[in-house]
């Protein structure tokens, strides 16, 4: 009863508390503030409190993508549209970044100065090219009259915009680059370092010359290196993860209705009255080219078009991924004569090379009792030509082994040649044809690509069927039940190449928003494949654990030691032998000779790159046996003998300008990426793309 008599006594209490409450959401309703925390975040992103949009982000993803297409008259692949998604994301960040600094530094674009871009004396390009004169002058009535029409409204404020944003980059570019001016002192530190010349004498000492057994390398030593260089194995995010892939390439059946369709447009194509609109207007895969080739600039694919009559259509040919035909336009006469040819290579080394001449002669007998010339090829020769028959298309003798060129241009037509002998291989070609004419033709290509909405459609449902199973019954289990190979990969954030699948940003972007191990992934479709992905395992940024460093470090820790074990040697020998002829002497070696070497190189012919020898060669004195340098993959010791120092008093004006702006653009280079990595690590930016699942 007592549980009771105390909840009667808060009924009013509880009561009241509800009324409350449903009048605190009631309101919260009305003002739209549940509707804003349901909704999340109504833009992709803020910088520096700067937002950036939904739809300025997707104008300038899909300005990209139309420009490729109008470029390349196909549609951009999946990866190529993450790439555009993230250089427009990336943009739109550096552009935030860079006005938000521009607003600390007051640079900005007045009202006036605009009106002098549009209407001044010189109005900006992107103004006077709709409004100029055959004479190059400018129609300021119909400059005017385009400003002050109502309907222009709209374009005149885009041009502001954009006139603004160019010009507040240019006072910015000014800006730093007049804090960034080169001076003459270092005009002439960089003629004496093009200009100066040393000549000297060297013993060089390889580091690789050390004997492995005397390297040792402790589990102290790694332990203790890893220690102290924490920081140079810091891994951003990354993930560890097991797949599945079911395949997006074309099939048989695939293959066979490309086929179908080239076939039935070949028929199209011979009675069309105009061939270049008809190959644009039946979206071919290669363009439309109608002039002028002899044989050989005419495809192998494409050869069989010589031997036909004017209008005709050449079968159906694969090549490449592609399949063709191509409509004699037009043929004349020319002055060179070429040969159609088929090639089989059969290599050979001294143990075989009479096992592999009897082949030959075996294979030319055969194609001259009526085997098939382009079988025998695609099964028996060594030559990138097999998976099309051997075929060659029309060669000039030029294109020809030098040992093949006089044979196979004076064999008759519909005849094999006896196997011909060059560079450890024997070659066999079959005379197809010969001819001089020229020809314009119509070429019209086919890509074959899996059905959308067969193929793929098959592939995504098997797929996304996979992925339920695999989510009820395990990842590994359902693998193996559909004898699927189960691959592993590894990606870091960032970092464009995924080990197990290769470069994907479509896949890393969907890994990007994997915060937890044991994430199954929808269904991940990239160009060639759809991947389901189970995430096994999510590291923090930090760190790589010491076990799988450790060879790295044991390497570097090997490559000390080696190194220093050479220089100690050299010392060594150095103390006994005070000439560098004896110290050469007692170690074996050669005195060579590096002359002429510039203060600007950094390479040093027979000793490959070594910054550290040229920069101690300016330094020691002539005729003195040097102490010993230490260099990237040497040690040497020298004896300068000659050094010329460039005259600073000899630079002149035109050396001076030119070297002036190299240095200015290096400089103002060099700053500006420091300086956006700076303003970008400094930047207050808040990504908000997982709330529309980007």
């Amino acid at each position: 009863m007592g549980l009771m008599d105390r909840l009667r006594n808060s009924t009013k209490i509880i009561f009241w508390i509800l009324i409350l409450a449903f009048g605190l959401l009631w309101g919260l309703a009305d003002t739209g503030a549940i509707d804003a925390v349901m909704l999340g975040p109504r833009s992709l992103a803020e910088v520096n409190g700067q937002p950036i949009t939904a739809e300025e982000y997707n104008a300038r993803t899909n300005m990209y993508t139309q420009r490729y297409q109008e470029q390349t008259g196909q549609a951009p692949t999946l990866e190529m549209r993450a790439y555009y998604e993230e250089m427009a994301w990336d943009e739109l960040i550096l552009e935030r970044i860079i006005d938000s600094e521009m607003e600390k530094l007051g640079i900005q674009v007045t009202d006036d100065e605009l009106v002098e871009l549009i209407t001044g004396v010189n109005p900006h390009p992107m103004v006077a090219q709709f409004f100029t004169r055959e004479d190059g002058t400018v129609d300021r009535l119909a400059l005017q009259a385009a400003i002050e029409a109502p309907e222009n409204t709209p374009i005149w404020i885009n041009i502001e915009s954009q006139l603004r944003d160019q010009r507040s980059r240019e006072k910015l570019n000014a800006y730093i680059e007049s804090s960034l001016r080169v001076s003459d002192s270092e005009i002439e530190q960089e003629f004496m370092r093009e200009n100066s010349l040393v000549t000297f004498n060297y013993v060089r000492f390889p580091y690789s010359a050390v004997d492995e057994a005397e390297l040792t390398v402790t589990e102290s030593e790694i332990n203790s290196y890893y220690r102290s260089n924490r920081d140079k194995f810091e891994q951003d995010d990354s993930w560890r993860f097991e797949f599945v892939e079911f395949s997006k390439l074309p099939t048989t059946a695939d293959s066979s209705r490309i086929y179908d369709e080239v076939r039935e447009i070949a028929g199209e194509l011979a009675t069309a009255e105009n061939d270049s609109i008809f190959i644009a207007s039946a979206f071919s895969d290669a363009p439309y080219f109608g002039g002028w080739l002899n044989p050989s600039e005419v495809n192998w694919y494409l050869a069989d078009v010589l031997q036909l009559g004017v209008g005709e259509v050449t079968q159906p040919v694969e090549h490449e991924g592609l399949v063709s035909v191509a409509k004699l336009i037009e043929s004349r006469r020319g002055s060179t004569t070429y040969t159609r040819v088929r090639q089989i290579r059969l290599n050979f080394n001294e143990a075989n090379k009479e096992e592999t001449l009897a082949l030959a002669r075996d294979i030319v007998s055969r194609v001259n009792n009526g085997d098939s010339f382009s079988e025998i090829a695609a099964i028996n020769s060594f030559d990138a030509t097999a998976q099309r028959g051997g075929e060659l298309g029309y060669v000039t003798r030029e294109d020809l082994p030098e040992a093949a060129r006089n044979t196979v241009f004076n064999a008759r037509v519909n005849t094999v040649t006896a196997p011909i002998e060059s560079n450890n291989s024997y070659l066999i070609y079959q005379i197809v044809d010969r001819s001089n004419t020229e020809v314009r033709l119509a070429q019209f290509t086919r890509r074959i690509e899996a059905d959308g909405g067969d193929t793929i459609r098959r592939q995504l449902d098997e797929a996304v069927d996979f992925r339920e199973f695999a989510d009820l019954d395990g990842f590994v289990e359902e693998a193996e039940r559909r004898s699927l190979s189960l691959q592993t990969g590894f990606a870091t954030k960032d970092v464009p190449f995924i080990t197990g699948v290769g470069q994907s940003r479509v896949l890393m972007n969907e890994l990007k928003k994997v915060t937890s191990a044991n994430t199954l992934l929808e269904p991940v479709e990239l160009d060639d494949k759809i991947l389901v992905v189970r995430v096994t395992e999510v590291l923090k940024k930090g760190p790589r654990p010491l076990a799988e460093v450790s060879a790295q470090i044991e390497n570097t820790l090997r490559s000390q030691k080696r190194r220093q074990i050479t220089v100690d040697k050299t010392k060594t020998l150095l103390a006994g032998n005070t000439s560098l002829e004896a110290l050469a002497s007692a170690d074996g070696k050669q005195v060579q000779v590096a002359s002429n070497i510039r203060m600007s190189t950094n390479s040093v012919p027979g000793s490959g790159r070594e910054p550290a020898l040229v920069g101690a060669a300016f330094g020691f004195p002539t005729d003195a046996v040097s102490t010993v340098i230490e260099g990237d993959n040497a040690a040497f010791v020298i004896v300068v003998t000659e050094k010329i120092e460039a005259d600073a008093s000899r630079i002149t004006e035109a050396y001076r300008q030119q070297t002036r702006q190299r240095l200015a653009q290096t400089k103002t280079q060099s700053f500006q990426e420091v300086w956006l990595e700076r303003l970008k690590d400094e930047a207050d930016i808040e990504d908000y793309r997982r709330f529309y699942n980007l």
